[in-house]
């Protein structure tokens, strides 16, 4: 199919980006296409179509004949969009909780995870002595209150996190340990 068969209507491929995004194409320019995205419902100019998924273009019936309905015709561009779906009704799953329902009594729900500058506090509030950020990592997934992430450095981050909150807050959970250097003490 050649570039000038392709008309109103038509769904194909086009690149956007390194992206091959699905679209089906609202009007011909002088220049390229004016499409509109199958997923999205974005509508936005391309200047190639990589390749054409249906050349059968959105038609409606009138009584016996099919009649094409194009933008050009009609002069609204919404009618060569896809045919409305019909709604599809929710289904039920045995024991979820929807927004509607509220839970059943005796149902268990999960506590929020703490971040591990609030685990740090915790932390430095049950053991009353001066710790590096590295003990209060390590002390704080011992304890359960935090789980290791794909960060790196999660003892650097909770230092520089410590420091953060000691200098911009006037009532700060931590401060620098007087004994220890490189230590934290819980603010009482």
């Amino acid at each position: 199919m050649s570039n000038e068969t392709i008309a109103a209507g038509t769904v194909a491929i086009v690149k956007v980006g390194r992206n091959e995004v699905e679209v089906t194409v609202v009007e011909r320019l002088g220049d390229g296409w004016k499409v509109k995205s199958n997923s999205s419902g974005r509508e936005f100019k391309v200047r190639a179509i990589e390749r054409v998924v249906s050349s059968q273009p959105n038609v409606a019936e009138i009584g016996q004949a099919p009649v094409l309905v194009t933008a050009a015709a009609t002069g609204n561009a919404e009618e060569t969009a896809e045919p409305p779906r019909p709604p599809v009704a929710p289904v039920a799953v045995p024991g979820a909780v929807t927004p509607e329902s509220a839970p059943e009594s005796g149902a268990q729900v999960t506590a929020k995870k703490l971040s591990l500058l609030d685990a740090a506090a915790q932390v430095l509030k049950k053991s009353r002595v001066p710790m590096s950020s590295k003990e209060i990592v390590g002390k704080a997934i011992a304890a359960g209150l935090w789980s290791p992430t794909a960060a790196k450095t999660p003892e650097q981050s909770l230092y520089s996190a410590m420091f953060r909150e000691i200098r911009d807050k006037s009532n700060s959970r931590f401060k620098k340990s007087v004994e220890h250097k490189g230590s934290f003490e819980y603010n009482r």
